[in-house]
């Protein structure tokens, strides 16, 4: 009985000692969750202060000298340019930081934005064709120094067309814009117009709409270097017949499958169960357009469809990359070789600009009805990518990176602040009157005190402030007007411009 007893007390301690400990190693656990929750909790609470920063404080691009740049919030200013949809994703330490989607995927449905809903990005498409094409050569299936020319097969030159700038046509020159082809745009094609072959399109045979690629280019052979989107098309015909595989296949392969890009393609068109949740573009009155998007069979110089997230991991793995903290694409030696500038400030599908720990990345890219831009701060690892769908989508963008030059603290990106000048009554009223575009519309202009009031045709009046004897800019939006005068001094005609949308006006009374 006395061993009975002796076993059960003793159980009983062995029982108690079990569970003491157990409670112990859980105390312990619940504390080491704690301590890690503390240390990652600031790191989100920054994330979500920065983003609330962002979405509350868009700038315009001017504002007067003298006072100070108005904080504005993302639905509202998405409103005034009528830009249906806004993909953002942000990015620190070369991870994603936050990502969102704002809006509607099509103003017409009321189809709401879903995070993998794909949007064209334009030229972003370049960099992304730049990254392939290291891959490839550190393959050793191309040399980025080698004459393209002998191993064209689809296509090739002309006889008597001798490349613009010497003997050789490599991928360096083509990859950078310094190989002296035309700077011409692509339009892209409509869903009842037919598609070139590539090349159709490098000879500017129909039913492609451009030039032949060697065309001159209109600001002449002066220049060291001018976007070629044509030198991009030619990169994708050499990719093609080097590899022996369709262009959108080599980059799904190359660059997609790698990264595990599930939402991003870069083809002329989507298969069905992509372009059914795929971002319609829309015009600068916000109407979609006739049939959801152009078709862009130059892919590499423009027929990316992707997301904000998708591209940012793109980006963030060729900045690990280049710190030697990964290698899916590239070398550490490789991504340092293509983002470091080149000519100028273009590089490898991108531009560059600042000095030391400021440089700072960057490219934009417009298709109709779509606009996309990103920034990358490689020193910081920060940086983000925008894409809407829209014309207004690159006016909104500036806006928005003037929040984020703010919310991150970055040095380039900021609102600028103008002067106002005062001109004599009498040349303020040498503008006043109305100028025509058409018999539909026109511009009323008007003159009050120091600053000229012009009212479109069906929209509301701006302010427009002097910035020389014939020029004026407005502050929302920033639109500037030259006036224009005849030989015999009178006021004729007008030029209205922001960014790359220009219209012209005949003054009529």
């Amino acid at each position: 009985m006395a061993a009975r007893r002796t076993i059960r007390m003793r159980a009983g301690i062995v029982a108690a000692a079990f569970s003491g400990r157990r409670g112990f190693l859980v105390a312990g656990l619940v504390l080491v969750l704690a301590v890690l929750a503390a240390g990652c909790n600031p790191q989100r609470a920054l994330a979500r202060k920065r983003q609330k920063n962002v979405e509350k404080g868009l700038m315009r691009a001017v504002y007067l000298k003298g006072l100070q740049p108005e904080k504005l919030g993302l639905s509202a200013r998405m409103d005034f340019y009528r830009v249906p949809g806004l993909s953002v994703c942000a990015f620190d330490k070369n991870a994603v930081e936050w990502t969102k989607v704002y809006g509607e995927a099509d103003a017409q449905t009321h189809r709401p934005l879903a995070g993998d809903t794909m949007f064209q990005a334009g030229g972003l498409s370049r960099m992304m064709t730049a990254a392939a094409v290291f891959r490839l050569a550190e393959k050793g299936t191309i040399d980025l120094d080698e004459d393209v020319r002998p191993r064209l097969k689809s296509w090739s030159f002309p006889a008597d067309i001798v490349p613009p700038r010497g003997n050789t046509l490599t991928l360096r020159m083509l990859l950078t814009h310094s190989a002296g082809l035309s700077e011409q745009l692509l339009e892209g094609y409509g869903p009842d117009e037919s598609l070139p072959t590539l090349p159709q399109v490098l000879s500017g045979l129909k039913p492609a709409k451009n030039a032949p690629v060697w065309s001159p280019p209109r600001l002449g052979a002066n220049r060291r270097v001018w976007i070629s989107e044509g030198g991009y098309a030619l990169i994708q015909q050499f990719l093609e017949d080097a590899t022996g595989l369709s262009f959108d296949v080599l980059m799904k392969q190359e660059i997609l499958d790698p990264l595990g890009l599930k939402n991003t393609r870069l083809a002329p068109e989507l298969p069905e169960p992509l372009a059914a949740r795929a971002a319609v573009g829309h015009s600068r009155e916000g109407a979609a357009l006739p049939g959801r998007w152009r078709r862009y069979p130059e892919t590499a110089a423009k027929g990316l469809w992707t997301t904000a997230s998708d591209y940012a991991i793109f980006l963030c793995e060729l900045m690990r990359e280049a710190m030697g903290e990964s290698s899916r694409l590239l070398s550490p030696a490789a991504a340092r070789s293509m983002l470091a500038p080149q000519i100028e400030n273009f590089s490898f599908g991108f531009l560059a600009d600042g000095k030391g720990d400021d440089i700072n990345f960057h490219a934009q890219g417009k298709t109709a009805g779509f606009a996309a831009s990103f920034v990358v701060y490689p020193a910081k690892g920060q940086g983000i990518v925008l894409l809407a769908n829209s014309d207004n989508g690159d006016i909104l963008e500036e806006e928005i990176l003037a929040a984020c030059s703010a919310a991150y603290e970055w040095p380039h990106y900021k609102p600028v602040a103008k002067d106002v000048l005062r001109l004599s009554p009498d040349t303020y009223k040498e503008f006043v009157g109305r100028f025509e575009v058409n018999p539909a519309y026109a511009l009323d202009v008007t003159w009050n005190d120091y600053y000229l009031v012009i009212r479109p045709t069906g929209q509301a009046s701006t302010k427009f402030y002097a910035e020389g004897r014939t020029l004026f800019y407005s502050t929302d939006p920033y639109v500037r007007i030259q006036f224009y005068k005849d030989k015999s001094g009178a006021v004729s005609s007008l030029v209205l411009w922001q960014k790359d949308f220009e219209l012209e006006a005949k003054k009529v009374r």
